[in-house]
């Protein structure tokens, strides 16, 4: 079982995103000497504390020369116009070549009404431009050259240079909603599942429904990445359970109240985000820690043995891959975290066996 990390620049009290950004280079450095499988920014727009990194194509690139086997993933573009499809491609390839083949694409709509509105986005037309930006990546990724004709996007042929390492980096969609998994399965593509704070049961319908619609998808040609990926938002590691929640604790809580916001807002704009209205019914305990542990997999704090019990049981509901937000509590304790996951975690995670039918890991760099 592979196990990534994602941060997105949360800045608590006293530090500025200018700063964070230093940090987060230290962060992720040492999540590589300390076995962390791969790493990646979220693609954030108008951020001012909790969501700061808006070019993670740069960082990555910075990353990429600092660091030696970690592998990267921005967790997630938006595939919007504002980001074409071809730019992605060009960015992803060269990317893949800097890191010499250590490049995954994760991908999302977008579930940011501030950001929509920013850019002047309609949220029900965000599925339909991430389905499209996905034909063209595979295409554009898989075979090196790109022709495509639609009412958004009129791409006469042309081909990508530089062409990546890989044919083509592993390609993810950040979802949130039982349809979406489903999709992600019909498109042969992996899947980063959110929104867990919606309770145990909607995430195992989520995984049924990837799992149904991957494996029919492994009966056709062409490209195939059959990998399950579960997001746990807020997590810490420390040696006793009273320390991790001390560490973690205030930063979870005010995370779910940030998604608590942007996800009662998306429910009443789509009609295809209606299901996350099912978040209402958390309103009145959100600030009970113990109870939204108990609720959902979305928040993950504890001892090492606490993290390895979490995570082995997402793999028996089916998760090929753990992400885990590590990310302002303060640089001294993210490290701590960091350190303690890679150390006492990590080695029992990567003696989960693979499930039957998914995508093998990326090889090695070949260095």
């Amino acid at each position: 079982m592979r196990v990534g990390m994602l941060q997105e620049g949360h800045c608590p009290p006293g530090t500025n995103p200018q700063e964070r950004l230093g940090e987060m280079f230290a962060e992720c450095v040492l999540a590589d000497q300390v076995g962390w499988d791969f790493y990646g920014h979220g693609e954030q727009h108008f951020g001012k504390f909790e969501a700061t990194v808006g070019s993670p194509e740069v960082t990555h690139a910075a990353l990429a020369a600092k660091t030696e086997r970690i592998r990267f993933r921005p967790m997630s573009v938006n595939f919007l116009p504002y980001n074409h499809p071809i730019r992605i491609a060009e960015q992803t390839a060269t990317l893949d070549v800097i890191s010499n083949g250590r490049m995954e694409l994760g991908g999302a709509r977008s579930n940011n009404p501030h950001t929509l509105d920013g850019f002047g986005v309609d949220a029900a037309d965000t599925r339909r431009y991430r389905d499209e930006a996905i034909a063209i990546l595979i295409q554009a990724l898989s075979t090196g050259a790109v022709e495509h004709e639609s009412e958004t996007y009129k791409i006469p042929y042309r081909e990508i240079c530089p062409q990546p390492i890989q044919k083509p980096p592993p390609i993810f969609i950040s979802a949130t909603g039982i349809d979406s998994h489903q999709n992600a399965g019909e498109l042969g593509i992996g899947v980063m599942t959110g929104a867990s704070i919606l309770g145990w049961d909607h995430v195992q319908a989520c995984f049924d429904a990837y799992k149904t619609a991957i494996a029919l998808r492994q009966e056709a040609d062409g490209y195939l990445n059959n990998c399950l990926s579960f997001s746990s938002i807020g997590v810490a590691c420390a040696a006793t359970r009273e320390e991790a929640k001390d560490h973690g604790g205030p930063v979870a809580l005010r995370f779910v109240e940030v998604v608590m916001g942007l996800y009662e807002n998306l429910s009443k704009r789509a009609p295809d985000y209606a299901y996350l209205g099912a978040i209402e019914k958390i309103k009145a305990r959100m600030d009970d820690l113990e109870y939204l542990m108990d609720l959902a997999p979305y928040i993950t704090i504890g001892t090492p043995d606490d993290l390895i019990s979490r995570a082995t049981r997402m793999h028996a509901m089916g998760a090929d891959e753990i992400i885990w937000r590590v990310d302002g509590m303060g640089h001294e304790r993210n490290m701590k975290s960091i350190e303690m996951i890679g150390k006492h975690v990590l080695p029992a995670l990567h003696e989960l066996p693979p499930h039957p039918g998914s995508s093998p890991a990326p090889s090695a760099p070949v260095w």
